[in-house]
């Protein structure tokens, strides 16, 4: 999810994050995960920190997955 820029500020992305965590189907799921470049503080105060344990997490990048597909 992301907030147009216009539009930050004005607590949407709380709101958001707020309906995703209460849902009731999703009460169940022992953890959540995001990814985000300089949201950090906004996601902090409801309950995300930094990986416990980074060194158990992998992961597969594909930077072009929306792009045009590059020749081999």
């Amino acid at each position: 999810m992301f907030v147009i820029e216009s539009h930050r500020g004005r607590g949407i992305g709380k709101q958001l994050i707020h309906a995703i965590l209460d849902h009731p189907r999703l009460q169940g799921l022992r953890r959540w995960m995001l990814a985000t470049l300089d949201a950090h503080e906004l996601y902090r105060p409801l309950g995300f920190s930094s990986l416990q344990h980074p060194e158990r997490f992998l992961e597969i990048r594909r930077p072009n997955a929306y792009g045009r597909p590059t020749a081999n």
